[in-house]
């Protein structure tokens, strides 16, 4: 049985008030000839579930909601309807995320061309995609004019015509039984500013640089040049791999995001949130960072309100977090201690906020050399902070090939009957450890999912037996262990 997901101070519980681990994985279509839609079926979902997944961060895209100004395709969410219930079919939770890359659907995939605002710029792409975000006049002066609320065709603001259209998409879906709630807006980018961002970054760099070497600092220009060269790029990533210059160099530009989060990007989120609230009280309102903070940046959004001005009950931050060298000629060499910092700031944003957190986005390998390596260090981080995330990209069911899949499906555990301390897994031997303060006089199992649950061997603390059954999931090696109660208090549980 599933039971719907809330918040609760700073974790997800279900309705019995166990606390809830969101474990799961990105499914996104932004391919408009397509319609958006791509052609999953059910045996995609059982292969989810057979993974371990407990939820979907399922892709939609403005454009499809809405390509022309105040005329909503109901025929696209209905299409998006069905997967949800297919998800629904196994046991699979869905959050709703309203996905942009480069703003609009001209250059990438979001917004409809009628809500892309460019000033004659022109677009042309660039090698890494994502360089355009802070390189490319017409997807900067498309975000300020969106961030700037600038008039439709007809009359009304296209920044209130994304919050109309979030209403509608939730009163057409919100009611689906697995629905728990929306992701606001990916990856949102401050516009023409990002630029200021950059040179101060490049500026920053030179000065802490050379307070190492001794030598006399290179121009914002130059190093421009050196980044764009593949083989000298190299060089900066000497210091980039160091953790106290790259926090250094992080920390410098923080402030000048920080005006846009707090108020830009917050502003949005609360006006967004507000619409929704209309057609959904208890959904779950999932809060990303400015693009910039993936790389580390601490964030500064607020939480959002309600309109007494008290904080919204059903919120939670949902962060990503990529290393500077994802999707770039240098996927196979990230750095273990640059991800660590990207998570803490993370972390430190969750603690300020007071609230659960879901990495939205984390992965995007490639299945390069070192992605085995790499997703196991990150699945690491996600168990010390027991947070919940969903890996990017679901591309099809025979990615239990890739060596990355070792991070990604992973034993952890779906609710506990109390207050989670810590576990860990390690898929080389299959072995699970936990430990969490059992509520009193509960009768709510504890369920964890392995992928192994053949031959399961129990230990717990002192010897003591415990009680606990298996459900087998059909097709694969991995099942549920349901964990009885037990007077409640210190519980330790160990596998293998």
């Amino acid at each position: 049985m599933m039971y719907k997901i809330k918040v609760q101070g700073d974790r997800f519980v279900d309705e019995l008030g166990r606390h809830v681990i969101l474990h799961g994985i990105n499914l996104n279509c932004k391919n408009k000839d397509r319609g958006y839609i791509g052609d999953w079926c059910s045996s995609d979902f059982q292969k989810m579930k057979q993974w371990g997944f407990n939820v979907i961060r399922l892709g939609i895209i403005w454009d499809g909601i809405e390509p022309f100004p105040g005329q909503y395709d109901d025929a696209y969410l209905e299409k998006v309807r069905t997967l949800i219930r297919l998800a629904h079919q196994q046991d699979l939770y869905v959050f709703l995320d309203m996905h942009q890359d480069l703003y609009s659907s001209l250059f990438s995939d979001g917004a409809p061309s009628w809500a892309t605002i460019t000033d004659e710029e022109v677009y042309t792409p660039s090698d890494l995609w994502s360089e355009a975000y802070w390189s490319n006049g017409a997807v900067q002066r498309a975000f300020d004019h969106f961030w700037n609320n600038s008039l439709a065709a007809d009359g009304i603001g296209i920044q209130d015509h994304i919050i109309a259209a979030w209403a509608h998409v939730v009163k057409q879906l919100g009611k689906e039984p697995n629905v728990i709630g929306y992701d606001l807006l990916n990856e949102p980018s401050m516009g023409s500013e990002i630029q200021k961002m950059i040179e101060a970054l490049l500026s920053s760099y030179a000065r802490i640089s050379a307070s190492y070497t001794g030598q006399e600092p290179p121009s914002p220009e130059d190093l421009s040049i050196i980044w764009d060269d593949p083989d000298r790029k190299k060089d900066m990533f000497l210091f980039l791999n160091q953790p106290a210059f790259f926090a250094k160099l992080m920390d410098s530009v923080a402030p000048m995001q920080a005006k846009f989060e707090h108020e830009t990007l917050s502003e949005f989120y609360r006006k967004s949130a507000r619409a929704i609230r209309e057609f959904d009280p208890h959904g779950i309102i999932f809060l990303e960072t400015n693009y910039m903070a993936n790389a580390g940046i601490s964030s500064a959004i607020t939480f959002i309100t309600n309109k007494q001005g008290d904080k919204d009950g059903q919120q939670a931050y949902a962060p990503h977090g990529y290393d500077l060298v994802t999707d770039s000629d240098e996927v196979h060499a990230p750095d273990n201690r640059r991800v660590d910092f990207i998570f803490q700031r993370h972390e430190e944003t969750r603690s300020r906020l007071e609230l659960p957190m879901l990495i939205g986005e984390w992965g995007a390998y490639m299945e390069s050399e070192m992605a085995e390596e790499a997703s196991l260090h990150v699945k690491g981080i996600f168990e010390r902070l027991l947070c919940s995330d969903t890996y990017w990209l679901y591309h099809h069911p025979n990615m239990d090939q890739y060596t990355t899949i070792k991070g990604i499906c992973r034993g952890y555990p779906m609710a506990v009957s109390g207050k989670l301390i810590s576990y860990s897994y390690e898929s080389a031997d299959s072995c699970y450890t936990m430990q969490w303060i059992e509520d009193e006089n509960t009768s709510n199992p504890t369920k964890i999912y392995l992928p192994n649950i053949v031959n399961v061997n129990l230990h717990v603390e002192k010897n003591t037996g415990i009680r606990y059954s298996i459900e087998e999931i059909e097709g694969c090696h991995g099942g549920y262990l349901y964990i009885e109660p037990s007077n409640g208090g210190m519980r330790t549980l160990q596998i293998g």
